[in-house]
Order: C-alpha cells, then structure tokens, then sequence
C-alpha cells in the first residue's frame, strides 16, 4: 500500500500478508514520488485506523521513500501498537524526542506516543528570496546555536519536513 502524495488520506480496516520478502514493507509513503524529481515536498498526513498485520509474514510495515518526509497519524493503535493518536515518520535525529522512539527496523523512522503531534512545516512563496538555492535548518530553541550548525546533514532541508509540535523550534539558512 502506497499512500498518495495528497493531505489528510484516510485508510481504515486493511489486513497485510505476506510482506515477508527482500526489504519489502506494507506500507509506503507518496506515490509517484520515487524519484529526485517528483514536484511533491512530501510531509503530508495520511489517518490510518482497524488496520492488522499479520506477525509472522510482515516483518516492516514501513518503509519510507523519496522524499523521505511523510505524516502517519494511527487514530487507533493498529499501526503503532502505542494506542490511539500515535505518530509514525521517518527518521531524522531532530526528531528524536523522549516522547518518540526509534525503530528501524520495523517503522523504519521514529513512533511517537499520544503526548505529540507532528505537523508539516513547509513555506510557500517566500520573500524576499534571498534564501532561494539555501537549505533551511530547524534546531529545537534551546539548543546550543554553534552545536546546532555543526548537527549532522540529515536535520537540513529544502522548505518542507515533519516537526514534533510539542517543542519551540528555530530555523537556520545555509547555502549548499
């Protein structure tokens, strides 16, 4: 199952057999987004309830894709086994909260229990566009300035990512 590259898709009462092959998983993110190149920026919501996967021939029930920025909202528990309201993205060390854990191997990114909510940032339009060709960074408010610039490579991106809401965040702007 591949989700759409559009907002608030909902998916309810799906049985998965039989993702037990390669690195093969049972859920996707952003159709027709395979590539570099796909004009979607990617960090949309999809809702997902009554869902079952089956233990023994579905060992990862995601695996995340380019653009490597995707919003699962689990209404029930079924996806995340963390109860209802719980969260599934994929990894980047910003998001890597005491609310959240990380699991690879499974989820292939972080799952976040009840007391968040991850939400799209994603800027249109801007201006001046002095910041056109310049990634953006999102370092959480306290955190050190000097630390936060030397952070890894993944935490930068190009106008658009899944953010834990729960925390204040600033942003930062570097020429690639």
């Amino acid at each position: 199952m591949i989700t759409p590259r559009s907002e608030n898709f909902r998916i309810e009462g799906l049985d998965f057999y039989n993702y037990d092959f390669t690195d093969s998983a049972a859920i996707g993110q952003c159709s027709h987004c395979f590539h570099d190149a796909a004009t979607d920026s990617g960090a949309r919501t999809v809702r997902f309830s009554r869902l079952h996967f089956d233990a023994a021939t579905v060992p990862r029930r995601i695996r995340w894709q380019v653009p490597y920025r995707g919003i699962f909202l689990d209404l029930d528990g079924s996806l995340t086994e963390l109860g209802p309201n719980t969260w599934a993205t994929p990894y980047k060390n910003m998001n890597e909260q005491p609310e959240c854990t990380v699991d690879l191997d499974v989820y292939d990114g972080i799952i976040c229990d009840d007391t968040v909510q991850v939400r799209r940032v994603v800027f249109y339009n801007y201006k001046p566009d002095h910041f056109r060709l310049m990634a953006m960074k999102l370092a959480k408010w306290d955190a050190d300035i000097e630390e936060a610039m030397r952070a890894d490579e993944d935490t930068w991106f190009d106008f658009t990512q899944d953010v834990n809401h729960e925390y204040y965040w600033r942003e930062y702007w570097k020429a690639k």
